[in-house]
């Protein structure tokens, strides 16, 4: 861990982004977001642009035709058929056209052309409307840098004839490409606002939370015994405020984790500290243990080899505390083993512990399991403590009995130990095998049951609760045989 959270405990997070973690500006999710913003836009902007420019050029050549309507009336009803030059030539510098002439049933007349010889390249009919016809020929238009002549025609508004305009392609391009530049302007123009706020809309909803997040994280992964960096959730209901609780929820637990998993090994380096001062003093006291097993005295001949038999098991206790601390548990050493045995040796070393306790062995006597007998007996010593302390804190008036039962089921062994307690509560439930999970109810060290639970994991067995109840709690131990053992039986 950094230093930096020793001078600074309450420093939240920071606002930028650390030295060499975390993207450039351009390569974040921002400038990504707004580019592709910018370019979605465009994108919208060109498919309206295509339809826009074909409708363009249609009203422009429908002008052209009602221009040219509008000036052929005054001679329609004339009875000259033919115009002057002069009037040709105003009549046709009016529409910008080369010849005009209207259709009326099966007659054809010639309003206006020119004199000199022209060949049509195209024809344009703006009785039917054909989209992407139109949208093709268009486009051909405004790129298309070689000069041409089309012909134009649409029904006449004053009367019912077909109006028809020959005429040069160049006044047609230039209106195509003023209008098309006038539009990408204005596209452009658009697209760089809607991307501006479509932008920032998204950067406050989306990229903020995010980048937050980010931050959020990559404070904590380098100081998670910081407790001030946890993140503070907000108040939103959406997928991202979901986020913020379920990322805070998991740095608070992996905050108390690594606290936990601290104070374990504050607790394992106190212990390995008076390890060499406690073997001393049980070495002492296995001297007395043996100068007492030589007095005549039948009580003390009956109790000194049970004496004897638990400094020694203290002695290997102390003597694996450092084993301990430095790693798991040591594989079990399995042997079949009497059960009854062991459990009464739990018995016998709880008589100080169980002053007002009823203790009953129902393991029946013939019972053997495939098992490491000193280990089994740190579990059912650990539990039966552990029923004792629970039936204590149930208060006077209440019976107090402890009964320690086993029976085989095919390859495994179950062993339940059943006290009459006040049973234990649900929200503790789920916390009462990890460390220091019942020290709270207990007054203990709450590494009983972790440590058990090692244990029977150690054998390939289970450790659960059955049932508990105001009525009192039974545990559960399943010991399945071993490889070794199965062959045996």
């Amino acid at each position: 861990m950094h230093g930096a959270s020793k001078e600074h405990p309450d420093r939240r997070i920071p606002v930028s982004d650390p030295p060499g973690d975390g993207a450039s500006l351009w390569r974040g999710l921002s400038a990504r977001l707004l580019v592709l913003t910018i370019i979605f836009v465009l994108i919208a902007e060109v498919l309206i642009f295509l339809p826009s420019i074909a409708n363009f050029r249609n009203v422009w050549l429908q002008s052209h035709l009602d221009t040219a309507e509008t000036a052929s009336i005054v001679y329609l009803d004339s009875d000259d058929p033919m115009l002057s030059d002069k009037a040709q030539r105003e009549f046709l510098s009016a529409t910008e056209s080369l010849a005009v002439v209207i259709r009326e049933g099966a007659m054809n007349r010639m309003m206006a052309a020119i004199k000199s010889p022209f060949v049509v390249d195209e024809s344009f009919d703006l009785t039917v409307m054909r989209p992407f016809s139109a949208v093709a020929s268009s486009l051909a238009m405004l790129v298309s840098t070689e000069p041409g002549v089309y012909r134009v025609f649409g029904p006449m508004k004053s009367r019912p004839a077909i109006i028809e305009l020959v005429q040069e392609d160049g006044p047609l391009k230039t209106a195509l490409r003023n209008y098309s530049r006038n539009v990408a302007l204005l596209s452009l123009a658009i697209s760089l606002i809607t991307a501006a706020l479509v932008y920032l809309a998204l950067y406050l909803m989306i990229v903020r939370p995010i980048r937050r997040l980010s931050l959020n994280m990559t404070a904590f992964s380098r100081e998670p015994d910081n407790a001030a960096l946890i993140l503070k959730p907000g108040g939103r209901r959406d997928e991202i405020g979901v986020a913020e609780r379920r990322l805070a929820a998991f740095e608070a637990d992996l905050h108390a984790t690594l606290r936990q998993r601290q104070h374990l090994a504050d607790l394992g380096l106190a212990v390995s500290k008076i390890n060499h001062d406690l073997r001393n003093i049980l070495s002492s006291a296995q001297l007395f243990s043996d100068r007492l097993s030589s007095l005549p005295d039948p009580t003390v001949q009956r109790l000194a080899p049970k004496l004897l038999r638990s400094i020694n098991r203290a002695a290997g206790y102390a003597q694996s505390v450092l084993a301990y601390g430095r790693a798991r548990e040591a594989a079990p050493d399995r042997q079949l083993q009497n059960l009854a045995t062991i459990v009464e040796d739990v018995g016998e070393a709880l008589v100080p512990d169980s002053s007002g306790v009823e203790w009953y062995n129902e393991v029946p006597p013939a019972l053997e399991a495939d098992i490491d007998a000193e280990q089994l007996f740190r579990v059912i010593m650990n539990l039966c403590r552990n029923a004792i302390q629970a039936m204590e804190r149930g208060g006077t008036g209440v019976l107090r009995r402890l009964t320690v039962s086993a029976e085989r089921s095919g390859r495994a062994v179950e062993v339940r130990i059943a006290d009459t307690g006040p049973g234990i509560a649900e929200k503790v439930r789920g916390e009462l095998f990890k460390p220091f999970g019942m020290s709270a109810q207990s007054g203990g060290t709450g590494l009983g049951l972790v440590i058990a639970a090692e244990l029977v994991r150690a054998h390939g067995g289970t450790i659960e609760v059955e049932q508990t109840s105001p009525a009192g709690t039974i545990f559960l131990v399943t010991l399945p045989d071993s490889d070794a053992g199965r062959q045996a039986g």
